[in-house]
């Protein structure tokens, strides 16, 4: 028999379009595929939520999470580059979602904020001076740009130390040599590496401290030039 009427829609189709059953006569299933795939379809939707506990019961299973560490590992330059490009993609879509997620989660998302930001107090530091710093180079309109990854190999190339009063100890900041009310760049070939205290005295003079120190970027003396 070739032919086959589907218990569940009527329809008479032929055999190729009934799912297999070993057990039948026919080693076919009473309903066709269209209706055996709208029947699962309506199943999920009537039982998302246990369909949803039963993923994520399966997704923290040992081996699972073992297998998902493993390839972010492998795959971590990948992986990065993926949502890098993602998010610039969806740039406005990024912003849209944030925004209504922190809205839900206000207090929740203020609270996380303020533990993260009692843990690592030197890296809210760092990042309060970088956004300080572009406002300066937006409002005076400064070019070029560096990341925070090429401040810290300047750092150790100095030995991480300022390089006016020779501090070790201190927390040190990208000063400009030339400063942006001048027309610096904001570019690491335009930065040194002071404490805060020398960073301030400094102030807007024209100082490269780097003269002395064996720097590919030393390329003026230090100097007071006539305003």
């Amino acid at each position: 028999m070739s032919i086959k009427t589907c218990k569940g829609c009527g329809v008479e189709g032929e055999l190729s379009d009934f799912y297999i059953a070993p057990r039948n006569l026919d080693e076919r299933m009473g309903k066709c595929k269209l209706c055996v795939e709208a029947n699962v379809r309506e199943n999920r939707r009537n039982r998302s939520e246990q369909y949803a506990q039963y993923e994520r019961s399966r997704a923290n299973l040992p081996h699972r999470v073992e297998a998902r560490q493993r390839y972010q590992e492998e795959h971590r330059e990948r992986i990065s580059e993926y949502k890098r490009s993602w998010t610039e993609d969806n740039a406005k879509r990024v912003a849209v979602s944030r925004r209504a997620y922190y809205e839900r989660n206000r207090k929740e998302v203020i609270s996380r904020s303020r533990k993260w930001a009692e843990k690592y107090p030197e890296k809210v530091r760092i990042a309060k001076a970088n956004n300080r710093r572009k406002r300066r180079v937006a409002r005076y309109a400064g070019r070029g740009n560096f990341t925070a990854q090429e401040f810290k190999e300047l750092c150790e190339t100095y030995g991480n130390k300022c390089l006016r009063c020779g501090d070790t100890e201190a927390v040190l900041e990208a000063d400009h040599v030339v400063p942006l009310t001048r027309g610096g760049l904001d570019d690491i070939s335009n930065i040194q590496p002071l404490c805060g205290y020398c960073n301030r005295r400094k102030f807007v003079e024209i100082e490269d401290y780097r003269a002395s120190e064996d720097s590919p970027f030393a390329h003026t003396q230090r100097k007071r030039p006539v305003i």
